[in-house]
């Protein structure tokens, strides 16, 4: 499993066995539903304001909980909070949309704005449809206010990369004596952006006293403003494209060095 670092899940997860706390939740090992709730909250807190979900991709347990289970297992004893019963909220509290694909399961039709269904490769509108097949059954509860999230924090003495920074590969920043695994994000397609990555997890270190949002909206101003090359110590790189922001934040969420990110600003 990816390690997740001082991300505040609670909205999704909470009541732990033995008072673990969701608040600032760090492991190196995260199972399927507190990497899917870890995430949703980093791409948060990197901007987002659209979420692409695949079913075939997700846990489970994170995305639903039907009427037996429900029946089964009271709220208080169930940590997990599925994502059916936050994604209104998410939408109507946050502004960010979600484009879900599903075929296992029909909770989701009381709650989608629309639906769509593939036949034979064609897109056919069928929300009144689906409409009505969940108003005629019991549905998930999904009024839940979504909750508040925590800003994070760069360690900078931490984070400081302290030896040679480059790309091994397309999938592998090296980063002082670390190496940072970004083969999940789909999103880098060539090696030239994991060698800015480098460079940028080098410029957020000298960052400390900063939220990691507020990085990344400097760092966008900065590329915006003064171009790629700005970042790298040598001028006219030549072998550097730019990622977007949700990789910058999501490549420091695989640093795998315990302490780099905290919910206290550097003093």
């Amino acid at each position: 499993g990816r390690s997740v670092t001082a991300v505040d899940i609670s909205p999704f997860i909470a009541n732990l066995p033995f008072g673990k706390d969701t608040t600032c939740f760090s492991t190196p090992d995260a199972s399927g539903s507190t990497s899917q709730a870890s995430n949703i909250v980093e791409a948060l807190e990197a901007g987002a304001d659209l979420l692409l979900v695949d079913e075939d991709t997700c846990a489970t347990n994170f995305m639903i909980r039907d009427e037996k289970m429900i029946q089964l297992v009271a709220a208080e004893k169930e940590p997990i909070t599925p994502f059916v019963q936050k994604v209104r909220a998410l939408y109507e509290e946050r502004q960010v949309s979600s484009i879900l694909v599903i075929g296992g399961s029909g909770d989701y039709f009381s709650v989608a704005d629309t639906v769509v269904m593939m036949d034979c490769y064609t897109c056919n509108d069928v929300t009144s449809r689906a409409k009505e097949i969940a108003a005629s059954g019991a549905t998930t509860p999904s009024n839940l206010a979504f909750g508040s999230t925590r800003p994070r924090y760069l360690n900078g003495t931490a984070f400081v990369a302290n030896g040679k920074i480059g790309a091994r590969t397309q999938d592998v920043i090296m980063y002082g004596g670390a190496e940072v695994d970004v083969s999940g994000l789909e999103q880098i397609v060539a090696k030239s952006q994991t060698i800015t990555l480098a460079y940028l997890l080098e410029l957020c270190s000298t960052k400390g006293t900063q939220s990691l949002t507020e990085i990344l909206d400097q760092i966008e101003r900065q590329l915006d403003a003064e171009g790629i090359d700005s970042v790298s110590s040598v001028r006219y790189h030549g072998e550097m494209s730019r990622p977007r922001r949700l990789e910058i934040a999501a490549a420091i969420d695989r640093f795998r060095k315990g302490g780099c990110l905290t919910q206290a600003p550097a003093r």
